[in-house]
């Protein structure tokens, strides 16, 4: 076999083993993004009879908890007509008040309607959450209309005025990183007035109509941490592909010696699992770096070489080495980070 030839099976080799070991579970999106998994639901109030609904007030805040966040929705309208029933949308996070004489009553059902196309609006189309790219790596990305609180609207009480709180949906990223919170308000009738006493620098507060819904989403986000996120996610990008066909052509033009190619191989084992989106593990950076490092080396040897080499006790001892070497490397680049960073 042609000597370019055996270099680059090597070489192909080495890049099957990167792509096998990220189907284990040291490494995954999961990993990355560590509550893709809960239930987003949209907040809001739906009227079986939006018709008979006027004047319908909304008045938005965002309110300590702690050091958590909690959505207050103060809402008010007028209800005249047949009797009828409404759904406060989402889980509230305290009980709701609503008055003398309001009746109400308590069961979680999934609500109908085209919430599909309000998910596509959000994740899609022009009118999409800021930080969209990064929802789409989840795997559970949609929000759910859902409700637990059905209200009995009749025109003998007439007005209407209560609050409602709810826990944000928030998105993290490796480590706890809160990327953002956000809280998607959704009805079936026409709102009037909307107040919003939002105050931050870093918020994105957007109303628009889709499928006869009104639609005004609330982002609270960490620009800070989604620059830093985006500018890790092109380095590793730029460097595995930049690294990818850069040994491709030395091994082609037969330039290469060993410390470039070990050098290389080294850099492009983290850079491939952030190419890929997949988050490593304590364990995959502390046991399988070190291992995939001694690879390295061991295919950077049989790359630089000029004829064929011999792997003997000498080579097994310094691929070895390597392995420490590698051991410490991962140590300090990303275990110390992790543990005061994120």
């Amino acid at each position: 076999m042609n000597k370019r030839i055996k270099k680059l099976v090597i070489f192909a080799i080495f890049l099957l083993v990167l792509m096998l070991f990220s189907l284990t579970a040291f490494f995954s999106k999961s990993l990355m993004w560590p509550n893709s998994n809960v239930e987003r639901e949209f907040d809001g109030i739906l009227f079986n009879n939006s018709d008979g609904v006027e004047n319908l007030q909304v008045a938005r805040s965002v309110v300590k908890e702690g050091s958590e966040k909690l959505i207050k929705y103060d809402i008010k309208f007028s209800y005249a007509g047949e009797d009828s029933t409404a759904r406060i949308m989402g889980t509230p996070t305290r009980q709701i008040f609503f008055g003398e004489g309001v009746n109400f009553s308590k069961s979680k059902v999934k609500l109908k309607g085209d919430f599909d196309k309000i998910n596509k609006s959000l994740f899609e189309e022009k009118l999409k959450l800021k930080v969209k790219d990064f929802y789409n790596k989840t795997e559970n990305k949609d929000f759910k209309a859902v409700s637990e609180v059905k209200l009995d609207l009749s025109e003998k009480v007439g007005e209407y005025a209560f609050e409602v709180y709810y826990d944000p949906n928030t998105l993290y990223f490796s480590g706890g990183q809160k990327v953002e919170d956000a809280s998607i308000f959704v009805t079936n009738a026409k709102v009037e007035n909307w107040t919003e006493t939002t105050k931050s620098t870093d918020s994105v507060k957007e109303a628009y109509t889709n499928s006869g819904y009104y639609i005004n989403k609330l982002e609270l986000i960490d620009q800070g941490l989604i620059n830093k996120i985006s500018l890790i996610n092109t380095i590793s990008t730029v460097a595995f592909l930049v690294l990818t066909l850069g040994v491709i052509a030395l091994i082609w033009l037969g330039k290469g010696s060993f410390p470039i190619y070990l050098g290389a191989l080294f850099i492009m084992i983290p850079a491939f699992y952030r190419f890929m989106d997949k988050g490593t593990s304590n364990l995959g950076v502390l046991i399988i770096y070190p291992i995939l490092g001694c690879l390295a080396s061991i295919a950077a040897r049989f790359l630089a070489a000029d004829e064929d080499v011999t792997f003997g006790t000498k080579e097994m001892k310094q691929s070895l080495a390597f392995l420490l070497m590698y051991f410490v490397a991962s140590l300090v680049l990303f275990m110390i980070p992790r543990v005061f960073i994120g």
